[in-house]
């Protein structure tokens, strides 16, 4: 039962995302973004400006109150950032580009191993992309920490 409702959110985040990537592609950040920030507070429970202010262990923390949903909404919450991202990205916020990738990173890592063998093999190439644009910052102590957790999960 759980499953199924989960896979129910998951097809009905899917189709809202695909109209914010439609939304961003023609240039309303703005209206992307606060998009993105009410289907945030909707099936999480946080909104983005919570999220980005908070370190990751906060945020997986804060997610603990959601219990056998929470590995699905971190999940969700890493998808959400990621295009996040890309919005920052598009009008130039490197520093918001930044926080959001290392938030999306950290809830997938964390969410892996469980993830269904089928789920795996659709959010790992999603996680590598994460790490690698953030490998530029692996001189900071705190994200290579992160990448090296990760790395030695794949080994």
């Amino acid at each position: 039962m759980l499953r199924d409702y989960v896979m129910r959110l998951v097809e009905q985040v899917a189709k809202l995302l695909v109209n914010i990537a439609g939304k961003r592609a023609a240039g309303l950040h703005e209206e992307a973004r606060q998009e993105l920030d009410a289907l945030c507070m909707e099936h999480v429970g946080l909104t983005l400006a919570f999220v980005k202010r908070t370190s990751p262990e906060g945020v997986a923390q804060a997610l603990e109150s959601a219990g056998a949903l929470r590995h699905a909404r971190a999940v969700l919450l890493s998808d959400l950032l990621t295009l996040d991202a890309e919005i920052s990205e598009d009008i130039g916020r490197a520093a918001e580009t930044t926080v959001a990738r290392l938030h999306a990173f950290c809830l997938l890592a964390d969410s892996m191993p469980m993830l269904s063998t089928d789920e795996q093999a659709t959010y790992q190439p999603k996680l590598d992309r994460l790490a690698e644009s953030l490998s530029a910052l692996s001189g900071n102590s705190y994200v290579q920490s992160k990448l090296l957790l990760h790395r030695s999960a794949d080994v």
